[in-house]
């Protein structure tokens, strides 16, 4: 089972939250469950639909990249093994087409693949087993930290800015980058924070050091690409040329911000 039965009901008794943040869109929260055991899916989206959310479950990885194509949901629940298909080794095809925080939940207590599932799009790890509670509780923080995939239907769209400069936004509250069509960057969790770190000091080189220790938490060492990782992924989803321009490698001394495409 996925769930600790030792301290959580059955999805019939959890008892129903009584209130819930979902940004400002008027409906429950769509959450996506891609789990290939009927049983755990089925009991993971019960306890989300109890907690008044909107769960829809598939069994496996091109359901999953289908049913994101076919409407928009806030937040993934992704089991890291669908059958023969380690959900790490193509994460990044899921992060390249929704905004949606994406949750790993996996019984792998690896670290190396917690770390590898950060670097290419995964915002969380959920190990097995979970209870329902906690399940709930880092759904809501992660909604909480991020604006609503779908916007609501009453909400008039924002006059187009004057300038190319002025249509790159940050949204720092719900941690994303708008570009000119008003659409968010699929950054990840750490792609966005390591973006912002670069942009505090626009135009000065950032040590590799600096923001290994800073955005992974951990010593740089010579043989880790993690951050240059990182800058090749956030410089291609600024879009080829465009993206080498946002943020310059600075020989021996690390990389810079240098400002969004087109900006003046």
């Amino acid at each position: 089972m996925t769930l600790n039965e030792d301290t959580d009901p059955t999805p019939g008794r959890i008892e129903r939250a009584p209130e819930r943040d979902t940004g400002t869109s008027s409906e429950p929260p769509r959450i996506l469950v891609v789990e290939d055991d009927d049983a755990i899916g089925e009991e993971l989206a019960a306890i989300l639909q109890a907690y008044g959310m909107q769960a829809l479950r598939v069994a496996d990885w091109d359901s999953a990249m289908q049913a994101i194509a076919a409407a928009p949901v806030d937040l993934v629940i992704l089991d890291q093994w669908l059958g023969r298909v380690d959900a790490l080794t193509v994460l990044p095809q899921m992060r390249a087409v929704t905004p949606a925080h994406i949750v790993i939940l996996t019984g792998n207590k690896a670290e190396s693949d917690r770390i590898v599932g950060l670097e290419v799009g995964a915002d969380d790890f959920l190990q097995k087993p979970i209870s329902g509670r906690e399940l709930v509780a880092r759904v809501r923080a992660h909604l909480r930290r991020q604006a609503p995939a779908r916007p609501a239907a009453a909400e008039p769209p924002a006059p187009a800015p004057a300038t190319t400069a002025e249509r790159w936004r940050v949204a720092e509250g719900a941690r994303r980058v708008l570009g000119p069509d008003g659409e968010p960057l699929p950054l990840t969790g750490t792609e966005f924070d390591l973006l912002m770190a670069l942009m505090e000091t626009p135009g000065e080189p950032v040590d590799r050091a600096v923001l290994s220790q800073r955005i992974l938490k951990r010593p740089y060492r010579p043989e880790d690409r993690a951050i240059d990782n990182l800058v090749h992924n956030i410089r291609l989803k600024f879009g080829g040329e465009r993206g080498a321009s946002v943020i310059t490698t600075v020989r021996n001394k690390g990389y810079a911000f240098t400002g969004f495409p087109g900006a003046v």
